[in-house]
């Protein structure tokens, strides 16, 4: 017990000798902004910013500190932020700018204080006018001799965006005629009324700030109740980005007797009445202001189309540029010159983007307005290109898409590719299946096939060699993979390039090379259905040098037959050309000796009798022109696309 004493007591003594150093662990006092940004984004129209300035460190020291507000001092030091950080920032007037204190007396326990920020959002957004790089800044400076500015946190600039308000469609164009309203032959009904869905936009949107604004149709002198409004207002939700309306047409308003009668063009303008808006923020009426506005005005355009008897050619709707633009600059989120291949169905135009981006785009029939990105979440990140050709491949199995026909979308992978089918329908993620090939080879660029899902037959071209197209069955699947089951040897050319079967013959067709100066008609040497078709060579018949280059599709209409081809003229230019034929005719026979019924330009809507030879102002480097088409009743439809110039849907119908 005794040396114990002795050992503590000698404790006491040595920790009596240790200077306080409590305080030394931290650094002297220092005042500074809160923000941990020398620059933070604000909306322009909430009119307010709550910021704090701190004085951190030992809490020993008492001391003032003060916003400058000297225009030139705070001119200084935006100059000198903007030379360090590549920027062009503004400042905001002081006269426009109120605080609610710019002077600051910290006690020594005192951590922080907040300073509130106001300003009248109109005022300040007429000031802004168009430009997007002014700020409100704030300077914080002290002369205490004890608590010094920290030099990185002495400046904060608020940086204001504007916000603009707009309706993404401007214009929605319904032709009408006889056949889409009328009762047909057998008493059959058309549908008589459509669904439209218009969408308000906003470009920032505003932290917690809903915005509800009136709709109404304007003045027209179109018959009452062609175009119903379902509600009468549209909503940006809180913090949203967008809202949507409902607007019905109903074209049972131009019969008469359930005749259709020549009309005039009739416009129906639908507006958001900018002067009515009311905004909310957390649920609460805020009085927001300072927004502008871009598009208010959807304009519906009805225009009667005469109905002539026989074959009946029209370009429904066309995206494409006489000013040097890409035709995918008018879709917002399409990455320009990605536009290599194209497919359609009943209700979609399908453009898939040939890089890395996996964006797929689904583009209305009816209206090219509406358009959406399907979902691609099994996508994987893999290839030269994520994804590159779709397809629409015929179907009626129940037990696959619901007896749907399948969109089926191709990567470009030098090695085993990828096909990504939706089974399940576009809005859910495509099912891969992987196409086994057991040889390093790029294949993907585009394909083709023939027959249906549950018993056809899907063909890659192999780009870098010479071993011809490869192909697969497709044997009905929903899941698993696809192993090379033949090769067509035919031609020895590389490059970029599709067999196109001829429908009621797999083992006819026609070859073409993309970028090429040749095409062949093909008439395999084994049944290309078979096992027999491994190492499968083929007789060649080359075919006139104006059909290089090009794509081909078939279709009966009428009782007569007939090929479409795109034709790429120049880098900038392209063609659809319609060939016609006999019911027995040949296809290869309608493509060397058809006659020519429709020629249209992909980069302009003249056509036929007077076509313009003038080319896009759009140049495309690459090489891709494709096309496909879609028969729906007694209607046939072509979509067109030149990469990087224009897409352009036809429809050929016969009213004999």
């Amino acid at each position: 017990m005794k040396r114990m004493s002795i050992i503590i007591a000698g404790m006491l003594l040595v920790s009596g000798c240790f200077p306080d150093e409590r305080n030394n662990f931290m650094v002297p006092d220092s005042f500074g902004i809160t923000s941990l940004e020398n620059v933070v984004e604000a909306s322009v129209h909430t009119g307010g910013f709550v910021l704090g300035i701190a004085k951190s460190g030992k809490g020993q020291t008492a001391a003032h500190v003060e916003i400058n507000r000297n225009q030139d001092d705070i001119d200084a030091r935006i100059s000198e932020f903007n030379a360090e950080h590549g920027t062009e920032f503004k400042a905001v007037m002081n006269s426009l700018v109120e605080m609610d204190a710019v002077d600051f007396d910290f006690t020594a326990e005192e951590a922080a204080k907040e300073v509130t920020i106001r300003w009248d959002p109109d005022l300040v957004a007429r000031f802004m006018g168009e430009s997007d790089q002014f700020v409100i800044p704030v300077l914080i400076r002290s002369d205490d001799p004890v608590v010094q500015v920290k030099d990185d946190r002495s400046l904060l600039l608020i940086h204001l965006r504007r916000s603009s308000v707009s309706l993404k469609q401007k214009a929605v164009t319904r032709t009408i005629e006889k056949k889409t309203v009328e009762r047909d032959k057998a008493g059959n009904q058309p549908p008589l009324t459509e669904i439209v869905s218009l969408d308000v936009e906003i470009d920032n949107p505003i932290a917690g700030v809903g915005i509800t604004y009136p709709v109404e149709i304007g003045s027209t002198d179109a018959p009452s109740g062609l175009v119903k409004l379902l509600s009468q207002s549209i909503t940006i939700p809180e913090g949203g980005k967008s809202g949507t309306v409902q607007v019905e047409l109903d074209y049972s308003v131009l019969l008469q007797n359930g005749v259709l009668n020549q009309f005039p063009d009739y416009d129906v303008p639908v507006c958001i009445k900018t002067d009515g808006m009311t905004a909310s923020l957390n649920g609460e009426d805020f009085p927001l202001q300072g927004l502008s506005y871009g598009n208010t005005v959807t304009h519906f355009t009805f225009i009667w189309k005469e109905t002539k008897k026989g074959l009946n050619f029209s370009r429904e709707w066309g995206k494409y540029s006489t000013e040097g633009e890409s035709w995918s600059d008018y879709l917002t989120g399409f990455t320009a010159g990605a536009d290599r291949n194209v497919t359609l169905n009943g209700d979609f135009v399908y453009v898939a983007e040939t890089n890395q981006s996996k964006n797929l785009w689904a583009i209305s029939l009816k209206d090219p307005g509406n358009y959406r990105k399907l979902p691609v979440g099994t996508v994987k990140d893999e290839g030269i290109f994520y994804l590159s050709c779709p397809r629409v491949i015929p179907n009626t199995d129940p037990a696959i898409n619901g007896g749907k026909d399948v969109l089926a979308v191709s990567n470009m992978i030098e090695g085993d590719p990828t096909l990504y089918v939706y089974v399940n329908g576009i809005d859910k993620d495509p099912v891969p299946f992987t196409m086994t090939t057991w040889a390093s080879r790029r294949l993907g660029d585009t394909f083709s096939w023939w027959g249906s899902w549950k018993d056809g037959v899907v063909f890659f071209k192999d780009y870098n060699s010479t071993q011809g197209t490869v192909t697969f069955w497709l044997s009905g699947k929903t899941s698993g993979s696809f192993f090379l089951m033949g090769r067509l040897a035919a031609p020895a050319v590389t490059g970029a390039a599709a067999y196109f079967p001829f429908p009621d013959d797999i083992n006819n067709g026609i070859i073409s090379v993309r970028g090429g100066e040749s095409s062949w008609l093909v008439t395999a040497s084994k049944n290309l259905k078979t096992l027999e078709g491994a190492d499968n060579n083929a007789t060649l018949t080359e075919l006139d040098s104006k059909w290089a280059n090009s794509s081909f599709r078939y279709f009966t209409l009428a009782g007569k037959r007939y090929v479409a081809v795109a034709r790429q003229d120049s880098s900038a230019g392209g063609r659809l050309i319609v060939l016609e034929g006999e019911e027995g005719t040949g296809w290869g026979q309608i493509v060397t000796g058809g006659k020519v019924v429709y020629e249209a330009a992909i980069q302009n809507d003249t056509e036929n009798e007077a076509l313009d030879e003038t080319p896009s102002a759009r140049f495309s480097g690459n090489s891709g022109m494709d096309l496909d088409v879609y028969k729906q009743g007694e209607d046939v439809y072509i979509a067109v696309i030149k990469q990087n110039v224009g897409l352009s849907l036809f429809r050929v119908s016969n009213d004999e």
